[in-house]
């Protein structure tokens, strides 16, 4: 017995060495064997952001420590990270950052499918991929730009699934010429174009896939879905623009939502036609009706536009007079019923405008700010709005709470005026920014919502959508990279790349321009014209190429009705309701000028806040600076220039123009401030007002008639508040948001009233000498 036992111990030792050996050997076989390898996961590791649970640093990544890492032979032939979850980190700035996968020489499949990647593909993204690699899955990873026209040269690629991103351009023939792709999906992209050559492979047939739905590609294709079909087993063309004469009949062929002729589930004619004219390309004459053969062609030609023309005549006479009388009619009801209503108000003792006031906020009440939001603004026909850019249902509260962490503090930008600033990241990639409204503010942000619903611009940050839940609401906005005009002028060395402390005068004069372009849309081609009332260095946007897209539209209104307006205007104004009740600051335009000359002295000056401060030390020092800017001592702007800006002489009078032009709108008197277009001619020459003030001693100009150019507007507003500064000196100028602020009443003992007047609009009924 006792033998027994020993030998059955002895069994279960030897069982044990055994066993310990073949794992030994087993994990032996399994380490990872290329230092090439191994350098290019930790790549993809730190520019991927992947995070240690899935590949922890101190664990061979062939031993099955690293989610998605597969190894044969010592070498890495699959990397797979779909599902994988950026870290924090990584999750702020994702980018389509692979370059480790060109150090993985073995590698034959590459799976990112549904992890973010947002960005162009690389120039090397072509030919620089491995050899070997067979399987390239980037499905719905925010992927944009064009393909490489030598992705696939390599000729070993089965599989490009690059289905649900932002790709674009034409599809590269080089993807078409690969022998041994079986499937290829490039469904939901935005590819434009025709189809490259389509030619059959010897062994055609043995091809499972082509998917290129969901895009704009045109062109006739008859002829190519024959070698389609020859190659591929299911071929998939459907919501495109492909024309041309359709007589297949293959269940394997989709062909819906296209523009052929005689195939069933065609779009409309018109939108072929539309699309074909945009693309410049002519439509097939295969979507042309043919003509009658009982009928001549050319007879029933001449006597339909013959009829045509008679009635279409008649009625386009009819409608003309019609509206003439119509329009007379109101004209001169709205007239006589505003001079009635003028005397009633002088014999009740009660304005008129706040009679009008009080009516809207009594239509204001009544109104659900989360359902029915009060018109604020409205377009027009000459308006140049687009279309609505507003679309709520994009993205859901959950989505929005899990792009913001939680709104907590760590994805907290700021807090704004009117809500709370977020910044988020969407698990697809796209980044954006979260304006948090309480109930408190709903009301004041109604009239934001109904500007972007009219309204869309280049200069304005765009609002990708909005939605309410309980009594807050959330505002999703275009994620601007640069931040706002204040981070980006009084940035540290080290929050930028190139160590620069401060924005280069180039930039600045760039952004300047951007932000006047802004304000002509908003004061010259809306109708009404609309004021933004809070332009600061804080609400002026910038994007990755430091372009200007203003935001902080909250207080975005319809401009307070004025002398110089046209009497269509106010009946536009009235008839429609576009005045809201208007509260804080002025809602005249050349406040919003006022407001950005102050922008251009921070861009000049550097002085920090400048722009958003209105506080007695702030205003003294503003009161200083303007002294100091003088159009006939070019050495006075070294005395205020930005100590950090580096500039050459040229750019030096460039700075000293920008100067004058801040002080010119900065003025006291809102009726001596440039509109808005005559400051962005002067920040598109600043030099022709340098070469102007040489000449501004000449009798011509000083008896220069209401007809004066842009040039002389300027001149004339800063001699003007020069002789005002030189009288008022020491004074502090109250520029608290005050209603009474935008104009000049009876200004008569100068010489230049009627020049004036071309500057900016005087409204009628308020007080002079005031600042706003």
């Amino acid at each position: 017995m006792a033998l027994r036992a020993r030998l059955r111990r002895l069994l279960v030792v030897v069982i044990l060495v055994v066993v310990e050996v073949v794992v030994a050997q087993q994990q032996q076989q399994e380490r990872l064997a290329s230092g090439s390898d191994l350098a290019g996961l930790f790549s993809l590791r730190a520019s991927l952001g992947i995070r240690a649970r899935e590949w922890p640093a101190r664990v061979d990544p062939c031993g099955g420590g690293w989610a998605g890492v597969t190894c044969r032979g010592g070498r890495v032939v699959g990397v797979t990270v779909a599902g994988f979850r950026r870290t924090r980190v990584g999750a702020r700035a994702p980018r389509f950052a692979v370059d480790g996968v060109r150090n993985l020489t073995a590698l034959e499949v590459f799976n990112a499918s549904g992890f973010p990647l947002p960005g162009e593909m690389p120039a090397w993204f072509g030919r620089g991929l491995p050899a070997p690699l067979a399987v390239l899955d980037l499905r719905s990873a925010a992927v944009n730009g064009t393909l490489p026209p030598d992705l696939g040269v390599s000729g070993n690629l089965t599989s490009l699934l690059l289905s649900g991103n932002s790709l674009s351009g034409a599809v590269p023939g080089s993807l078409l010429s690969v022998a041994g792709l079986r499937f290829l999906d490039l469904s939901g992209n935005n590819f434009t174009g025709e189809l490259p050559n389509v030619t059959a492979v010897a062994g055609g047939g043995a091809a499972s896939l082509f998917n290129v739905s969901g895009n704009s590609l045109y062109g006739v294709v008859s002829d190519a879905i024959g070698a389609l079909k020859g190659r591929f087993q299911v071929v998939d063309l459907s919501s495109n623009y492909f024309d041309g004469v359709w007589n297949v009949s293959d269940g394997n062929v989709d062909v819906r939502m296209n523009c052929f002729s005689g195939a069933p589930g065609q779009r409309n004619r018109v939108d072929c036609e539309e699309f074909y004219r945009r693309a410049g390309v002519r439509l097939g004459d295969a979507l042309a009706p043919a003509p009658s053969p009982e009928t001549s062609p050319g007879t029933t030609t001449k006597n339909n536009n013959s009829r045509i023309s008679k009635g279409v005549l008649i009625g386009v006479i009819a409608a003309a007079a019609t509206l003439m009388v119509v329009f007379f009619g109101a004209l001169v009801f709205c007239l006589a019923r505003q001079k009635a209503g003028r005397r009633g108000a002088r014999g009740r003792g009660v304005d008129t405008n706040e009679e009008s006031t009080r009516g809207v906020r009594r239509r204001d009440s009544s109104v659900n700010p989360v359902t029915s939001p009060p018109v604020a603004v409205s377009p027009s026909a000459n308006s140049g709005h687009k279309d609505p850019v507003v679309v709520s249902g994009e993205f859901t509260f959950e989505q929005l709470v899990h792009a913001t962490g939680g709104f907590g503090d760590d994805n907290l930008l700021k807090h704004g005026h009117s809500g709370d600033i977020y910044h988020g990241v969407f698990e697809s990639g796209s980044q954006v920014v979260v304006k948090k409204v309480n109930a408190q503010s709903v009301n004041k942000h109604a009239g934001e919502l109904d500007f972007y619903k009219m309204y869309s611009h280049e200069r304005i940050v765009p609002l990708l959508g909005h939605l309410a839940k309980d009594e807050e609401e959330f505002m999703a906005y275009k994620y601007m990279p640069k931040g706002d005009l204040t981070n980006a002028l009084h940035k540290k060395p080290v929050d930028t790349e190139d160590g620069l402390p401060s924005l280069d005068w180039i930039t600045r004069l760039k952004i300047a321009t951007g932000v006047a372009e802004a304000m002509c849309f908003l004061h010259d081609e809306c109708r009404p014209p609309l004021v933004h009332r809070d332009i600061q260095a804080t609400s002026v946007l910038l994007d990755d190429k430091f372009e200007v897209r203003l935001g902080s539209m909250s207080d975005v209104c319809a401009q307070q009705s004025g002398g110089s307006q046209s009497v269509f205007s106010r009946l536009l104004r009235s008839s429609r309701s576009l005045d809201k009740n208007i509260s804080g600051p002025p809602a005249t335009c050349s406040y919003d000028v006022y407001c950005f000359g102050k922008v251009m002295l921070e861009l000049v000056t550097g002085n920090f806040g400048v722009s958003g401060s209105n506080d007695a030390a702030s205003e003294e020092w503003m009161t200083n600076t303007l002294n100091r800017i003088d159009m006939n001592d070019k050495e006075s702007i070294s005395r205020i220039i930005d100590p950090l800006l580096i500039v050459d002489e040229d750019h030096l009078e460039e700075v000293w123009a920008m100067a004058i032009v801040a002080k010119t709108c900065l003025n006291s008197k809102p009726s001596r401030r440039p509109s808005a277009r005559y400051v962005l001619r002067a920040l598109e020459n600043p030099l022709k007002i340098l070469r102007m003030a040489s000449r501004s001693n000449s009798a011509r100009l000083r008896s220069s008639s209401s007809r004066s150019s842009w040039q002389s507007a300027f001149l004339q507003g800063n001699r003007y508040q020069s002789l005002e500064t030189a009288s008022s000196s020491g004074q502090m100028l109250d520029r608290k948001h005050s209603t009474r602020s935008h104009g000049s009443g009876g200004e008569t003992s100068f010489s230049f009233k009627r020049a004036s007047r071309e500057i900016a609009p005087e409204p009628e009924g308020f007080e002079e000498n005031v600042v706003v």
